[in-house]
């Protein structure tokens, strides 16, 4: 059974739909799109009579009229009504409105104490390499200006204590993560908190079993970059075994990680 409708509402939002219908002939005219269907029936009244008259009444009457009819747009808010103000939670200050309240609070979390997570969880075995497994590391990618070359490193580390014979190749920007003479004011020390953090790692692998080369092309034609530059054990080669040390790879049936940034 359909509920019946006041007459305030049923014109309301008779009244709405007909200025919306208006509006978009409006805009079709203006932009020269295909406009809605011309008017039939009663619609002749409403876009015809109707539309053109309330736009001639002053804006004060219509808002008159309209504080007087039945829907949402009459709710207001009294002195009594009015929800206060959370005093006890912080404010965010970037919504396009203004100020915002939080409006869920929660305990912060402790350093050293707390932590998001079940970090116990682990849902893959820890896989260990067979004797005679090997893993292959390819690093084409730009010293400190992202995380990847470290994480690669950590990687390789993590390959290497899971029992992997472990070659790391350096080639392109990656050579520049072997130079042994990286530090400021002097050589090796640290400019700022993890600044040899890669020389620290590259260090930990070679000390741990971990063969590391480096592409004498690279260092040459891009950086000027010497063979005594290198951490003492990383092995400089020839810009052809790049290839060769992919293929090496492929064959022997080996881990492979590749990582190519710019």
């Amino acid at each position: 059974m359909v509920p019946k409708v006041s007459f305030a509402r049923w014109l309301r939002a008779t009244s709405e739909h007909y200025l919306m219908v208006a509006a978009q002939q409006k805009m079709a005219a203006k932009y020269g799109v295909t406009p809605p269907p011309r008017p039939r029936g009663a619609e002749v009244f409403w876009l015809r009579v109707y539309v053109p008259a309330y736009r001639a009444v002053p804006w004060p009457v219509r808002s008159a009229i309209m504080r007087r009819m039945p829907g949402s747009h009459r709710m207001t808010w009294t002195k009594t009504q009015r929800p206060a103000r959370p005093t006890q939670l912080p404010v965010h200050s970037n919504s396009p409105g203004g100020l915002m309240p939080i409006t869920i609070g929660s305990p912060r979390g402790e350093a050293g104490v707390d932590s998001l997570y079940n970090t116990e969880e682990k849902l893959f075995d820890d896989i260990r390499a067979n004797p005679g497994e090997k893993a292959f590391v390819f690093i084409h990618s730009v010293p400190f200006e992202g995380s990847v070359s470290l994480v690669n490193l950590l990687t390789s580390t993590r390959l290497v204590r899971k029992g992997f014979d472990v070659s790391i190749i350096l080639y392109g920007p990656g050579v520049l993560l072997a130079s042994r003479h990286r530090g400021y004011p002097t050589v090796g020390t640290e400019g700022f908190p993890g600044n040899l953090a890669g020389n620290r790692q590259i260090e930990t692998l070679l000390k741990e079993g971990a063969t590391i080369y480096a592409c004498r092309f690279a260092m040459g034609a891009l950086y000027g970059f010497r063979e005594e530059d290198l951490i003492d054990g990383v092995k400089a080669f020839n810009p052809l075994d790049v290839l060769d040390s992919a293929l090496t790879a492929w064959r022997a049936g080996a881990f492979q990680l590749n990582t190519w940034t710019v």
